[in-house]
Parts: C-alpha cells; structure tokens; sequence
C-alpha cells in the first residue's frame, strides 16, 4: 500500500500525499517536487495513478516534453509496469 511520503525521481525526491481531488485521480507538480493522489480510491488504483505520475516526472526529468503531455502513453506504461510489478 502507498501512503503519503517520498519517492525519488531521477535524483529530485517528490513527497507524496493524498488530497481532495475532484477532477482527476492524481497530478505532478514538478516545478514543487510533489505528486497529489486522489483520497479514497482502492490500493490498485493508487499505486496505477503514483505511476502514471512517476512516468510524468521521468519524462520532465529527461526533457521529454512533447511526451510528457501524451496521457495515452504516460497511462499505458503505467498499466504495463503495475501489471509487471504488482
């Protein structure tokens, strides 16, 4: 189970913390180092949406911006590393 805490991406920690998020299920901010995680959802759920922005920040890290902004593949890595990892 993920809770709110740290992770590292590429040599910048991010914190963790889950929040009241109507909108969306998750989101990066990495101008402040943070991933917010939507309050509620089952463990599935979470540790798909903390990868899914985790693939986001690698992708700003590495300078990929074109991308960042693809949420089709930014969602269909997430779904293939939590099926690979959970």
């Amino acid at each position: 189970m993920i809770e709110d805490g740290k992770v590292p991406i590429l040599g910048i920690t991010y914190t963790i913390a889950f929040e009241e998020l109507d909108d969306e299920n998750g989101y990066i901010s990495p101008r402040r180092q943070h991933i917010g995680i939507r309050r509620g959802m089952n463990d599935e759920l979470v540790q798909q949406t903390v990868l899914h922005e985790i693939i986001h920040g690698v992708l700003d890290q590495l300078g990929y911006h074109e991308l960042y902004e693809d949420e089709r593949l930014v969602q269909g890595l997430a779904i293939g590393l939590h099926q690979a990892f959970y």
